[in-house]
């Protein structure tokens, strides 16, 4: 039998998105491609060293999709969990779209805003115990394949939404998984912890936390991996420092 890429809903529905030690070992592998210039680059900037080839976000060039999947989409985040959930959201796909267009990549707009608004659904208490999952990114992955497919999306599609999802706490995601899932894993890490945050423009990263505050994300991010299980995903990331990447992250909040 043929053994599922790590992250992916295959590969969670068949461990209950718990990690083996040589994926733990692969993981931190893979971390030495991306921590050190994240700390260096947070280093650079609390002495006063400006980031070069930065690119600037400009708000009204990213597209919103204004399907009517898309719109439900981003009513069901915003009734279903906080405003500090619901802004992160939104962040993560502003951050990821732009992110995506500086690596060459073109996700699909409408479903990489889906699996955007959709990522985090199970750490709100509606859709918390969704699925009998330990790992919430995998749990949010089956939600998202069953909510779109009440919607209609084509099994591909779906397919698309949910593995972004479920991979979205994998260390790397390599970009043959698609745009959409790539994004969404960087989109994520420049909010919670600061990846690639040196990449963009801090004035016009400060306009889109203006218009999606922040509302205390560190602190509400650091208290729910810590209530993850063990074995998980986010537990192994809590291990490996995350709270202290997330403390240190270029955002006040």
């Amino acid at each position: 039998m043929a053994i599922a890429e790590f992250g992916t809903l295959a590969w969670a529905q068949a461990r209950n998105g718990h990690m083996t030690n040589g994926e733990r070992l692969r993981q931190l592998r893979a971390s030495t491609r991306v921590l050190p210039a994240m700390v260096l680059g947070r280093a650079a900037g609390l002495v006063g060293i400006p980031a070069r080839n930065t690119v600037r976000i400009d708000l009204d060039s990213i597209p919103f999709p204004d399907s009517a999947i898309a719109k439900e989409a981003e009513q069901e985040c915003r009734d279903t969990v906080s405003p500090v959930l619901y802004n992160h959201s939104m962040r993560t796909y502003v951050f990821g779209m732009v992110l995506a267009r500086r690596d060459g990549l073109e996700p699909d707009p409408e479903l990489f805003f889906l699996a955007s608004m959709l990522h985090d659904l199970t750490l709100g208490e509606t859709h918390r115990a969704h699925a009998p999952m330990d790992c919430f990114a995998a749990r949010g992955g089956l939600l998202a394949e069953e909510w779109t497919a009440a919607r209609g999306l084509e099994p591909d599609r779906r397919a698309t939404v949910s593995n972004a999802i479920s991979m979205h706490l994998n260390t790397v995601v390599d970009p043959r998984f698609g745009g959409e899932a790539v994004a969404l894993r960087a989109g994520a890490g420049v909010d919670t912890v600061g990846m690639r945050y040196r990449e963009l423009d801090p004035a016009s990263v400060a306009k889109v936390v203006e218009r999606y505050p922040r509302c205390a994300l560190k602190s509400d991010a650091a208290l729910k991996f810590a209530a993850e299980p063990p074995g998980t995903r986010a537990r192994f990331l809590r291990m490996c420092g995350f709270g202290l990447m997330l403390r240190f992250s270029p955002f006040a909040e």
